[in-house]
């Protein structure tokens, strides 16, 4: 018989799931408006056209007047001079467009040469302030992408280079929260997350959070950001709670369950004694914190969107006044 799963080891499954839908869309949308690009500009001059020939063949032309028109003019006209100067003579039909210098007849490039030319490349755009990134990304798919060619790829092999681009630009981890200054990420950074939930009507904003601090390298200071963040969450919960006249807790509910769904809702009302609510579970903050697990954090900031979206009209900075108070130097 299968192990059961723990409530926590459930909750990791759930946030796994939510990952991989979330990726699975953002791959659909990416081919769908790649899809779309390639009907458009099928047959239209201003970018870069293929025909393919019954011998397996394929020709690509291009308006010779646009810039990369006038880019390819030049740099084929360089190659003919080269030729001309190595062999000689004028290039033929048949001859190779990029050929082996140290050859004494006309032989297509090979390896070692193309990798001192990408060698060559990747120094000169390093020496002149270009981003190499494109470089080394196109040695190692072995095609380059750009705005006026990207049709005639597939969306994987456009991914495949985007990819690398990024890779070799070292923005993989752009996303990540910078937990050195988890400070201002508490209050601002709290407050922008709050207001994306509210603007998007989802659950999904707030999920960032664990995943951020399950990435993050240097488990101390994700321990830090995870701690302030907790701590202003409930300052302005419970000091949201000392200041109403009536019942927030309700309306909040309400509006999490219709806007973020019940899951949301669900682990909301978990912590909704934050907020006065006589029928949330008579626990402390550390008994929640072992049930709720990862969800923990996304609960509060879901509980604080319901807050703002029935109590300030959705208006984000209305927390401002239960701001945890600035320590003095």
């Amino acid at each position: 018989m299968p192990k059961k799963r723990t409530p926590r080891q459930r909750l990791a499954a759930q946030q796994r799931a939510r990952l991989q839908r979330r990726e699975l869309a953002r791959q659909e949308k990416f081919r769908e408006q790649h899809t779309r690009k390639v009907l458009e500009r099928q047959g239209d001059p201003r970018f870069v056209q293929r025909t393919r020939h019954p011998d397996g063949a394929a020709t690509l032309t291009w308006d010779s007047e646009s810039d990369l028109g006038q880019e390819m003019r030049e740099g084929f006209q360089a190659q003919r001079e080269a030729f001309r100067a190595k062999f000689g003579r004028d290039p033929g039909p048949e001859d190779p467009v990029f050929f082996d210098p140290d050859a004494d007849e006309p032989t297509p490039m090979g390896k070692r040469h193309w990798d001192e030319g990408m060698t060559a490349m990747i120094a000169a755009a390093e020496e002149t302030g270009v981003d190499p990134a494109f470089i080394h990304a196109w040695r190692e798919v072995g095609y380059i992408v750009t705005s006026e060619n990207e049709h005639l790829f597939s969306a994987t092999e456009v991914q495949a280079y985007l990819d690398a681009v990024a890779r070799h630009r070292g923005d993989e981890d752009d996303e990540e929260i910078d937990f050195a200054n988890s400070v201002e990420f508490g209050a601002e950074g709290l407050r922008e997350l709050v207001n994306e939930t509210i603007g998007i009507a989802s659950d999904e904003p707030a999920w960032r959070i664990p995943e951020a601090l399950e990435a993050a390298d240097d488990p101390e200071a994700a321990g830090l950001a995870a701690s302030t963040m907790i701590a202003v969450l409930m300052m302005w919960l419970t000091g949201a709670k000392e200041e109403a006249n009536g019942d927030i807790a309700g309306p909040a509910m309400e509006w999490i369950r219709e806007h973020l769904g019940g899951e949301a809702a669900d682990y909301a009302f978990q912590l909704a004694g934050l907020l006065g609510s006589p029928l949330a579970p008579n626990t402390t903050v550390d008994e929640a914190f072992k049930r709720l697990g990862d969800v923990f954090l996304p609960a509060l900031v879901w509980l604080a969107a319901g807050m703002v979206a029935t109590q300030a009209d959705g208006d984000v900075e209305w927390l401002s006044q239960f701001d945890p108070e600035p320590e003095a130097n």
